[in-house]
């Protein structure tokens, strides 16, 4: 072995002048090559797109047919060919136990003590009808009945509104057992309310392959409301083709993608999705993940897994520098809100990464292990005037080396113990979050941030990137790199006349501060900011089509890639 170590460095001493000559640079400049960390966050970072935010299935239809009975002994007096006027000294509320009759006889005061015609009762009866459906209430209704009227008191019957039962029309390839599962958490003599209701169409839609329609309509007896619910076909397959020039010049910056998803394949409202990544000179990227639900409240189960492979290229290409990721883990999601204008969902995952990093022509490789554990809450909210999204993540996790020398024969562990320091455990936080705002007629504002924060050093596949086309564009992908820092973007959208273009006007801005604890051969803390304009064609759920120009603002050189003023960006996908 010693004798294997002496010929080593006796091969490295007689290569080190070619090397020089050939990438201007020695041995310690090795460390500037992207690895296989980097290279796998930039490939997660580099299929994102710019855009409006992703809105969850919220088109399900909720038709209510308010048409309602009562019978003979309850039935709503006539109105009278003249309308005379009582002496109201008092209303009287039936028909309910939800609300305390103070609580609705504060709605009703301003009537007392007045002389009322039948269809001014009625309308005080409105007030009552209205309250409870504000509430959620969606069929509840309030009338005037058939009555005695003594001593000015008049009754004034409520009517919540519970269901009857639900008619489930499936015409779809979801299961009937699956789709009773869905549906089971609304039940014959419970309350007909809007919030609950929603949360369980709306989990019901989730599903890929399925459309969703449901309509209210009155139940055979008073007061109550039969749930129709009817479930169709919709894209079993579906499709996303992209292309953009996002990636790491050292393994090919132009890149294409495809990710297919296979919705509701067993019955059981599953999916599973493929995707890869391909730059055609360095880089190819696999993923696979299954999701299942589970129960009838929400969650759901996945598994997943993921391989990147890179080889360098440019200036590193003597060096025969390759490397490999692996990504495989279990995770969970359940949605603590689930409804039109606003949701919020947790998850929690277990997963191990496997990170080889080879210099085949030192006969070195680097090799991590790391097992971690992500809690994670994501939301997005809707209003008037835009939408909210916002994503916030606690990974905690442990790192192992688990390869062989470096190119000095030195053990990676031992190094690192010397340096950096990653081995071992670590946390980190992230949060992104986003506003897209209506300002006036066709113009609108895309404001956002993405933070990170750690207790120690990180590896490279755990860092903050500031640079790319989603961090700061007038910097190359993968520029500026640290254990914690942020990114703030913000955006001017205008619409065009002509249908489906925009054209923006942005500034990004983002630091990092390095190495969370500094050795010597620490990355710095740099700020870079930029400016810059675009155009985008976009048909919601058809095409996508961005080309941006960026220009530094700040002084800072670009060290991964050649130092320029401006820089393009391009990016198109079709969905299928």
């Amino acid at each position: 072995m010693q004798r294997n170590r002496s010929l080593l460095r006796s091969r490295i001493c007689c290569l080190l002048p070619v090397l020089a000559l050939t990438i201007g640079t020695t041995l310690p400049a090795l460390a500037a090559a992207p690895n296989t960390g980097q290279i796998a966050g930039q490939v997660a970072d580099s299929v994102k797109q710019k855009q409006l935010p992703t809105q969850p299935k919220n088109n399900v239809s909720i038709e209510v047919n308010e048409q309602q009975t009562v019978n003979e002994q309850q039935q709503e007096a006539p109105k009278p060919a003249a309308g005379p006027r009582i002496k109201v000294r008092g209303f009287h509320i039936t028909g309910q136990s939800i609300y305390s009759e103070d609580k609705l006889q504060a709605l009703v005061k301003d009537a007392v003590g007045k002389e009322l015609t039948l269809d001014e009762q009625k309308e005080v009866a409105g007030r009552i009808a209205q309250y409870f459906r504000n509430q959620g209430f969606v069929v509840a209704i309030a009338y005037i009945p058939v009555q005695e009227i003594r001593d000015g008191i008049v009754e004034i019957a409520v009517m919540p509104g519970k269901y009857s039962g639900i008619d489930i029309r499936n015409h779809s390839r979801l299961s009937n057992a699956a789709a009773a599962k869905f549906l089971s958490g609304i039940k014959a003599g419970d309350y007909v309310k809007r919030d609950e209701l929603e949360r369980v169409l709306l989990l019901l839609n989730n599903i890929g392959g399925i459309k969703v329609q449901s309509v209210l309509t009155p139940g055979k007896e008073d007061g109550t409301t039969e749930l129709v619910v009817d479930i169709k076909d919709a894209n079993t397959v579906t499709a996303t083709l992209l292309a953009n020039n996002y990636g790491n010049r050292y393994t090919g910056s132009e890149q294409s993608n495809l990710d297919i998803n296979f919705n509701n394949a067993t019955g059981q409202g599953d999916v599973l999705s493929i995707g890869g990544s391909y730059t055609g000179n360095g880089m190819s990227n696999l993923s696979l993940n299954y999701l299942l639900p589970a129960g009838s409240q929400g969650w759901r189960l996945g598994v997943h897994y993921s391989r990147l492979n890179y080889t360098l290229k440019e200036e590193y290409a003597l060096l025969s520098a390759n490397g490999k990721s692996e990504t495989y883990g279990v995770y969970g999601q359940y949605p603590f809100v689930r409804s039109r204008n606003y949701d919020l969902y947790g998850q929690i995952g277990v997963a191990t990464r496997r990170l080889v990093d080879d210099i085949d022509l030192f006969n070195s490789s680097n090799r991590r292990k790391t097992d971690f554990v992500t809690l994670g809450l994501n939301g997005i909210s809707r209003d008037s005037r835009g939408i909210n999204n916002f994503e916030l993540s606690l990974v905690s996790g442990r790192l192992n080396f688990t390869g062989k020398e470096d190119i000095y024969g030195n053990n990676w562990e031992v190094t690192d113990a010397k340096g950096a320091q990653t081995a071992g455990h670590y946390t980190k936080v992230n949060v992104t979050a986003s506003r897209y705002q209506h300002l006036k007629d066709r113009l609108n504002l895309y404001l956002s941030i993405k933070g990170q924060l750690a207790n120690k050093n990180l590896d490279s596949s755990e860092q903050l990137y500031l640079g790319g086309a989603n961090g700061v564009r007038a910097y190359p992908q993968g520029e500026a790199y640290g254990d914690e820092g942020y990114i703030l973007t913000g955006e001017l959208r205008y619409d065009l006349p002509t249908p489906k273009f925009q054209l923006a006007a942005f500034i990004d801005s983002g630091h990092v501060g390095g190495s969370k604890n500094n050795w010597k051969d620490s990355s710095p803390s740099r700020t870079l900011s930029g400016a810059g304009l675009g155009l985008i064609l976009n048909k919601w759920q058809k095409y996508n089509l961005r080309v941006d120009y960026a220009w530094k603002l700040s002084s800072s050189q670009a060290t991964t890639e050649s130092d320029k003023h401006g820089r393009w960006w391009l990016v198109g996908a079709r969905y299928f």
